[in-house]
């Protein structure tokens, strides 16, 4: 496992899913309360204006790349490292991303990618085999333009109830979206969880997912996965979404060539300002970066 960081983020690179599978293993073991961040160049982009957010992903157990943009940035900001500094320094790390951009030989030699959705799946199958609980909290529904639907489903439930079918064998200790990420919900969220904890007779819960999009759902976590407790928590994102088929993942053409952004654009045009983040404002603020820097 590599440690590395991205303007200032920091990133896990180099393990493979059964890598990432081992270290978790070894964080229940201990005792210990521990995070693993799902990174992504949201997370990065987002940490830029919010230092709280930068330390708490500093401080995760595991910080894995959620996505090729992390993975490109890594390789793109060690080749500029080495660039001449000299008046062609903006020229030479531009062509050199292009390189990094278009050439597929590049591509091949990056570390795997570790994306939420399909790390909750391994995690769930782990769980299934080795008696593990889990606990799914938040998430929300969505109409295509992006706002918030109230029509009574739990997201979180509905998410528990194809997991389950899924892993048949998977100790779901307790689900729900009716709480909201802020401070104020927390010691009745907390408390909620707790009650579910009593009624299944457990002490801890072995891992917490927590769906309340970046940014909140780390600030939830860093406030109050040590008081359930839980063993290791993550932040997931949407992905209760995908996993309850309220969206579809990225077609694997998308996938592929690492243009997942753009099936993202056409098919949640909604998330226009968040892909816009993405893409092309981070790529440009790692060239910009390294231009300074290297």
């Amino acid at each position: 496992m590599k440690e590395t960081y991205i303007l200032g983020v920091k990133v896990n690179t180099g393990l493979t899913m059964s890598g990432v599978i081992n270290h978790i293993d070894g964080m229940l073991s201990d005792g210990g309360f521990h995070y693993i961040s799902t990174t992504n160049p949201e997370f990065i982009m987002d940490a830029q204006k919010d230092r709280e957010f930068m330390s708490i992903i500093n401080e995760s157990d595991l910080s894995v790349p959620d996505g090729s943009g992390v993975l490109y940035a890594e390789y793109y900001l060690e080749k500029a490292a080495g660039l001449k500094r000299d008046t062609l320094l903006p020229l030479r790390a531009f062509v050199l991303g292009l390189q990094t951009g278009f050439d597929p030989r590049v591509v091949r030699q990056f570390p795997p990618k570790i994306t939420g959705v399909d790390l909750v799946y391994k995690i769930c199958e782990y769980a299934e085999m080795n008696n593990k609980s889990i606990f799914l909290l938040g998430g929300r529904k969505k109409d295509s333009y992006g706002r918030f639907i109230q029509d009574g489903d739990d997201i979180a439930t509905l998410t528990a109830d194809a997991l389950k079918i899924l892993y048949p064998r998977l100790r779901v200790i307790g689900s729900t979206s009716s709480y909201s990420c802020e401070d104020e919900d927390d010691a009745d969220t907390v408390r909620y969880i707790k009650g579910c904890m009593v009624e299944h007779s457990v002490s801890y819960i072995d891992f917490l997912l927590v769906a309340y999009g970046h940014v909140r759902q780390e600030k939830w976590i860093d406030r109050n996965g040590y008081k359930i407790p839980a063993k290791v928590s993550v932040g997931v994102g949407g992905t209760f979404d995908y996993v309850c088929s309220n969206k579809k993942r990225s077609a694997n053409v998308f996938i592929k060539v690492n243009i997942e952004w753009l099936y993202k654009l056409i098919t949640q045009p909604w998330r226009i300002k968040r892909i816009y983040k993405a893409f092309p404002a981070y790529p440009l603020k790692v060239f910009i970066t390294s231009i300074r820097t290297s």
